[in-house]
């Protein structure tokens, strides 16, 4: 019995322990729109509001390299920005294309961290973003 409880909590804790560690806090997320150029306002966007490509998208962002106690002096500016809208506020990142070799930077207006995701990854949030902004204005 003693044995079975011990068991329990190490699998509870290891559990809290790899969620707070992995998880990084992109949720509850109402709808996203994404625009190419940095510098222009998200008014005329098409607000994606699909949720499978909510989940598809956050499920990315969780699973990112999130990098912590650095900040960088980028001398390009973003190829995208997404605005993530949650249920009391809204949230900008900025994607910044060839920071590494296939790696984009994401950093976020709300945040002093900054995320890394693969080019595959990138590719399919734009992809999966432009395509819906696309059929919605359809």
């Amino acid at each position: 019995m003693k044995k079975t409880i011990l068991t329990v909590l190490f699998v509870i804790a290891f559990g809290w322990i790899s969620y707070s560690v992995l998880y990084n806090g992109f949720s509850g997320v109402k709808s996203m729109t994404i625009q190419k150029e940095y510098d222009r306002t998200f008014d005329d966007a098409e607000k994606v509001t699909d949720h499978e490509v909510i989940a598809t998208v956050t499920g990315i962002l969780n699973r990112s390299n999130k990098i912590t106690n650095v900040h960088y002096k980028l001398a390009v500016e973003p190829t995208y920005k997404i605005q993530l809208e949650y249920m009391e506020t809204d949230e900008i990142l900025y994607l910044h294309e060839g920071f590494d070799n296939n790696e984009t930077l994401i950093s976020s207006d709300r945040s002093e961290h900054y995320y890394k995701i693969n080019q595959k990854q990138k590719d399919t949030i734009v992809q999966l973003l432009l395509k819906q902004k696309m059929e919605g204005g359809s």
